[in-house]
């Protein structure tokens, strides 16, 4: 019988050693201001190396052109206007206070993956939603959380002056002067060797407004012309250095190797606030235009994904939920589920393993969507995107011979207009829910200057003044 029991034994699947999985987010990120996207002004060096050793991708997209909404995609890996999420947060919007973020019904990867025996933790920015109890990081299956429940946080905060919280408890002691620092800090604090794997979700709020750098770093960047670019630069070096230290922790206690890393920004650069940079891309955070929605994307896992390639496949961050959850080996709910004659959309995203490791050729998808009421909406499809404005007469562009979407095409091919919009409206059609609120009016107008303004489309050379826009 113990011979039996062992030749059953041995024909069972051995069980992969589940990899730790840090997903690092930067906020309002310019395409074009990392060194290995091309930047001639902004220093990257720990980041250039991680692409250099992992997968640097070309093509990936978050699911909004806003923080929260984006935020509310990628952590339940939904496309966020399935339960009503597709604003900013609006607290003077007349709603009720369960609906004004992530309802409490929906699970986020951070539930996911503690159910595969996860220790779990968010550092930093949370922005889905804080109007009740059960929408706070703690009851969204986060084990730990220390950051700011808003949208953006004073880079120097002060013990009287802060929206900090540890778990559910107001921060009163400054331990590090400057943020990024600090979320840094903590963040290697939860990644230690401990008998379970860890899931630290660590959402920088750098490079967001304020404009607020340390004054070594912006010494560094002393020759850039324009206070606001200099800022820009010493804040991604910052953040760029603490990186650095977490690889190296996770390097010293033998981590790195079965670490599963993603590195990438929750839109496209601000380019009016900040002077990012997301050149070639047309456009910026809050617009359908690339410069709005396609993001760096850089993935490194040694001991599970190739070692120094380019993805070009298109993709969206919806996608790291099913990918998470392959490479912890967890079993998802089903993708559709129905609700006796509605079909429910569990997730929206593909597993990217196989994709990213070569194994599969063809794209993860055949469409990619974006919409934002009283503001626009797109679909790609293959190289061709078609783009909806409000404020701006509609566009067809094709991505792989214009990629700064300078060529309308619109008039030129009605057929593949008409193919487009059906799909797009086809997918509109599909979704469970409709907003459960709206931004303020003021955005309106700042919207169709989203789309009038013009941009830089080439990188700002070494010591080229940059102000974002050209007039």
């Amino acid at each position: 019988m113990q011979n039996l029991f062992l030749a059953l034994t041995l024909l069972l699947p051995l069980r992969a050693e589940q990899p730790n999985i840090l997903m690092i987010l930067a906020d309002d990120m310019g395409y074009g201001d990392l060194g290995c996207y091309g930047s001639l002004q902004i220093e990257t060096p720990v980041l250039d190396k991680l692409a250099a050793k992992g997968i640097r991708c070309t093509d990936g997209y978050v699911c909004a052109n806003v923080c929260a909404p984006s935020r509310a995609g990628l952590l339940t890996g939904r496309h966020p206007q399935r339960f009503g999420f597709e604003h900013n947060l609006n607290k003077a919007f007349p709603t009720l206070p369960e609906r004004l973020g992530i309802p409490v019904d929906q699970k986020t990867i951070a539930d996911h993956l503690k159910k595969a025996g996860y220790r779990t933790s968010l550092i930093g920015k949370w922005h889905v939603g804080d109007s009740v109890p059960g929408m706070l990081p703690n009851a969204r299956g986060f084990d730990y959380f220390f950051g700011m429940r808003s949208g953006s946080h004073n880079y120097f905060p002060k013990p009287d002056k802060n929206h900090l919280f540890r778990n559910n408890e107001p921060i009163r002691k400054i331990d590090h002067p400057y943020l990024t620092d600090w979320f840094t800090h903590e963040a290697i604090a939860q990644m230690t060797s401990g008998k379970d794997p860890f899931f630290c979700f660590l959402s920088y709020n750098t490079p967001h407004t304020p404009m607020q750098a340390k004054e070594e770093d912006l010494a560094r960047f002393a020759h850039l012309k324009g206070k606001r670019r200099q800022t820009y630069a010493a804040m991604q070096w910052s953040m760029d250095q603490n990186i650095g230290k977490i690889l190296d922790h996770l390097r010293e206690h033998k981590l790195l190797e079965n670490t599963l890393i993603v590195f990438y920004s929750d839109n496209g650069g601000s380019v009016t606030a900040s002077h990012a940079c997301n050149a070639p891309l047309r456009g910026m955070k809050g617009s359908f235009l690339e410069g709005g929605i396609r993001v760096p994307f850089i993935f490194h896992w040694p001991k599970g994904l190739p070692s120094g390639t380019t993805f070009v496949h298109p993709f969206t961050s919806l996608d790291l939920l099913p990918t998470f959850g392959a490479a912890a080996g967890k079993q998802l709910p089903p993708r559709i589920t129905k609700k006796g004659k509605k079909k429910i959309v569990n997730h929206d995203g593909r597993n990217l393993l196989p994709f990213l490791r070569g194994e599969v050729e063809k794209p993860p998808h055949e469409a990619l969507y974006w919409r934002m009421t009283m503001r626009g909406a797109a679909i790609r499809e293959g190289d061709w995107k078609l783009l909806i404005n409000v404020h701006t007469p509609p566009a067809l562009y094709n991505l792989a011979e214009d990629i700064s979407e300078k060529k309308n095409l619109y008039h030129e091919m009605p057929d593949k207009v008409a193919n487009l919009w059906l799909k797009l409206n086809q997918w509109q059609e599909a979704l469970e829910d409709t907003p459960h609120w709206q931004e303020d009016p003021y955005w309106q107008g700042y919207n169709r200057k989203l789309y009038t303004h013009t941009y830089w489309l080439t990188q700002p050379k070494k010591d080229e003044e940059y102000n974002g826009v050209k007039k």
